[in-house]
């Protein structure tokens, strides 16, 4: 398990959905060893089998024996079907002894965020190619040719819509440098929460990029915020940031508007360098894409009672500090376009 501990406070927030999936794919592997013993037993014994399950009220009514049969392999099986279940059946049980390691993954440095997250949410996957693999053998539906990867890899985009409903969360580890959200947003979709641990400077408003309305966005610097997340009912991206880089929240269910479900937490510059890539323009961008997301209408803010004036100062540290609501984002903007050089050459 690596060693930061900010890791470990993202899997803490997300305990409940970790055992929420790990208790759906126990559920389903004990069916499927329930089913396996059968294969594996002979006639006397399934119907002994048979029998203590169906209890003494049968005793005198069913044949045990005869319904035995019903749940055996049909004669002429070939001994790789039973190989093939018995796989099925491994694969839950590998997904389940690698504990919380299956819900951590980390970017080597320079790698794709979007690949580092592809490929674990494709072993994630494979829980649900092994239960829908081991349906398809039970009702005769199996086809090797086309079905045998379900073993190995399921991409999320071959998730269905349910599998998505039942996502566990992943905390993957990054570099700022390779903090390039873009290719993320291909999986937010059903109830997939992703928190990315930032370590080193990075683009200091990166996830505004990944603000819709159904999806929840967040940068903190600490587990704050967290447990939202966790409690969303649909998709999720969250960042743990470094302290000086923009901190806010995007709850979907916070209003209608995004002004209503945008709450900035702290303000940030545009460095004037850039960083994996990406420029000091770029970065201006997304603090200003931040700003505009987050500004009420002016009918709003008449409605509030606020003017311009707002009974807010014009330090940048104690806005910097404060959190930062509707009617104080204008002056936020304002300040942010005073203090940095947003035309600056990366």
């Amino acid at each position: 398990m690596p060693s930061d501990e900010r890791v470990q406070q993202a899997l803490d927030a997300l305990a409940r959905p970790i055992a929420e999936f790990r208790s759906t794919v126990e559920g389903a592997l004990a069916q499927a060893e329930a089913h396996l013993a059968t294969l594996d037993a002979d006639p006397a014994s399934r119907a002994l089998r048979v029998r203590r399950e169906l209890g003494p009220f049968a005793e005198s009514r069913v044949d045990a024996a005869a319904f035995a049969t019903l749940l055996a392999t049909p004669r002429g099986t070939p001994a790789t079907e039973r190989e093939r279940f018995a796989a099925a059946v491994d694969t839950l049980r590998d997904v389940l002894e690698r504990g919380v390691s299956l819900f951590v993954a980390q970017v080597p440095p320079g790698g794709s965020l979007a690949r580092a997250v592809e490929d674990a949410l494709g072993r994630i996957g494979r829980a649900f190619g092994a239960v829908l693999a081991i349906e398809l053998m039970r009702g005769g539906a199996f086809r090797p040719a086309e079905h045998d990867m379900l073993l190995h890899h399921l991409a999320f985009r071959s998730w269905t819509r349910t599998e998505r409903r039942f996502a566990p969360p992943l905390v993957v580890m990054v570099q700022g440098a390779d903090l390039h959200v873009g290719g993320l947003a291909d999986f937010t979709d059903g109830r997939e929460r992703i928190v990315l641990v930032v370590e080193g400077e990075c683009p200091p408003a990166a996830l505004v990029r990944l603000i819709t309305p159904g999806t929840f966005v967040l940068q903190t610097a600490d587990a704050t915020g967290l447990d939202r997340l966790a409690q969303h009912d649909g998709c999720g991206i969250a960042a743990m940031v470094p302290a000086n880089a923009a901190r806010f929240i995007h709850d979907p269910v916070a209003g209608r508007e995004p002004w209503q479900r945008l709450a900035i937490w702290q303000a940030a510059m545009a460095p004037r360098h850039a960083i994996g890539g990406v420029s000091s323009w770029q970065m201006g961008e997304d603090i200003q894409q931040l700003t505009a997301l987050a500004t009420a209408p002016v009918a709003a803010l008449s409605a509030s009672g606020v003017g311009p004036g707002g009974g807010h100062g014009t330090n940048g540290a104690a806005m910097a500090d404060a959190p930062v609501n509707a009617a104080s984002v204008d002056l936020l903007a304002n300040w942010l376009l005073r203090q940095s050089d947003l035309g600056g050459v990366a």
